[in-house]
């Protein structure tokens, strides 16, 4: 199944990082964490998420638990920042969850409001091996990370090996990144499904940000082998 259709070169900027001096559509690790420090340090993210009309999380979330119903499933909110999905799964009754981010100050926000068991910190994608054992989750959740200047496709193979065969892989993918052949999407979300890798289970386009929209993704993981 094509899970993508046609791809075109974009040049969409996420809103926190549309005035940095950045002028590829890849920002290194050191450069991401850079940024989200500042933006931790000043207080304002989700202050200036919310002004922007950013709803991706909850998007997210409620693609996800249609379906993971068990309330004690172990969940991993992959680049989760200050915790936005995690306090919309822990209004929903979920309470085993970690949390993995870039940033060490936007984790902390996220622990102060005692929102997940364990903080990771670490980046995705860059060929990066997580420090997390493979087949540990029984369901991943990552919304705002598949945007654009942050996160490429080749990031995947590791939320895969991550999650248990069987599991479920919840994402967002900025609907303009998903058809920029520059962050890779356009092949791989077919590549993994042609290896046997994933099926698709839902695939819908939904309300990201003011006016703006992501493809929202669920896929069941049927192997951890790359």
């Amino acid at each position: 199944m094509d899970h993508t259709q046609g791809c075109h070169v974009t040049a969409w900027r996420h809103p926190l990082i549309a005035s940095a001096s950045v002028d590829t559509i890849m920002i290194m690790p050191s450069k991401m964490r850079e940024i989200y420090c500042q933006r931790a340090l000043k207080g304002k993210y989700d202050e200036q998420m919310s002004k922007a009309g950013y709803v991706g999380p909850m998007k997210c979330v409620t693609k996800l638990i249609n379906f993971l119903p068990e309330k004690d499933t172990r969940i991993l909110d992959a680049g989760a920042g200050t915790g936005n999905c995690g306090k919309i799964l822990k209004e929903f009754g979920y309470f085993n969850l970690d949390a993995l981010d870039i940033s060490p100050e936007m984790l902390e926000i996220a622990r102060a409001n005692d929102i997940y068991q364990k903080y990771i910190v670490d980046h995705l994608g860059w060929g990066n091996t997580l420090n997390i054992s493979s087949s540990t989750y029984d369901g991943i959740v990552c919304a705002g990370v598949f945007t654009g200047g942050h996160v490429h496709a080749d990031a995947l193979d590791e939320l895969i090996r991550v999650t248990k065969p069987g599991g479920i892989m919840a994402f967002t993918i900025r609907s303009d990144v998903a058809d920029d052949p520059n962050y890779g999407f356009c092949t791989k979300l077919n590549a993994l499904s042609s290896a046997g890798k994933w099926q698709l289970m839902s695939k819908t386009t939904e309300e990201y940000l003011a006016n703006e929209t992501a493809d929202v993704y669920v896929f069941s993981v049927w192997s951890m082998k790359l």
